[in-house]
């Protein structure tokens, strides 16, 4: 009976690393991930990792949007914004300083990118202008600012022509909607953008009463508006985030 004890003792100790393993999070493949396995609430730099397990240095964005995360993905000043590699669509693999994360000329690669798209936790994409990274409270205000769940617009790795899609939130300016359709574009020549101009008369029929002829949002701007602060000078610099919801 004592063998029989010990024998049983000896198979659930060998047994314990596997237990350990079962219960063990993985590792934060985006931001709120992070969020919910460390339980960190403030912006900054953070590691997470892409399908291979191989670890990143990306930046968080855990306070500009009540109940979401972020996780940078690009970001471009205008003048960056205007080369050929980065007017391509998200579908192409364009790297640029993917090890070290900056504001001026940033994007990841496109297996990062498809990795972070293809989480659990990642939801949504959205766009905002001249994101300050050594804010508190990160984004000081949501005027010229994108938010789009990726139900409503299931593209984002892919090329498409003008589509319509519902946004979650749009801000050019000071005028704004909710729930409201815009048309999006993308291409081997385009990235992913908006037109106010167009958007006026196709979609949901938002209206901006200052566009400019041809006037190009968060991305390309072959034409575009200083007003639009993303653009109003040429340091000024566009952000692509891909998110989801926080829960704690």
């Amino acid at each position: 009976m004592a063998y029989n004890t010990l024998y049983v003792c000896l198979i659930l100790i060998s047994l314990l690393p596997l237990a350990r393993l079962a219960v063990m999070k993985p590792k934060p493949a985006t931001c709120a991930d992070v969020r919910s396995k460390y339980q960190v609430h403030q912006n900054g730099y953070y590691t997470i990792y892409d399908s291979t397990n191989k670890p990143y240095l990306a930046f968080c964005d855990f306070r500009s949007d009540p109940g979401f995360s972020w996780t940078l993905i690009e970001s471009i000043s205008r003048g960056n914004a205007q080369t050929s590699n980065f007017r391509k669509s998200f579908q192409y693999n364009i790297p640029s300083n993917e090890c070290t994360p900056n504001w001026s000329n940033y994007r990841l690669s496109k297996a990062k990118l498809a990795t972070l798209h293809g989480a659990t936790s990642s939801t949504h994409f959205r766009a905002t202008c001249n994101f300050d990274s050594q804010s508190k409270t990160g984004l000081t205000s949501h005027r010229d600012y994108l938010r789009v769940s990726f139900c409503a617009y299931n593209y984002f790795l892919t090329n498409r022509g003008w589509t319509c899609a519902i946004v979650d939130y749009i801000n050019i300016r000071g005028y704004s909607c909710s729930k409201c359709s815009i048309p999006f574009y993308s291409d081997s020549n385009n990235h992913l953008q908006s037109n106010i101009a167009y958007s006026k008369t196709k979609c949901g029929k938002f209206n901006v009463p200052d566009a400019v002829a041809d006037e190009r949002i968060f991305g390309n701007y072959y034409s575009f508006s200083e007003k639009f602060s993303c653009v109003t000078n040429s340091t000024s610099t566009t952000n692509w985030w891909i998110g989801g919801a926080i829960y704690d």
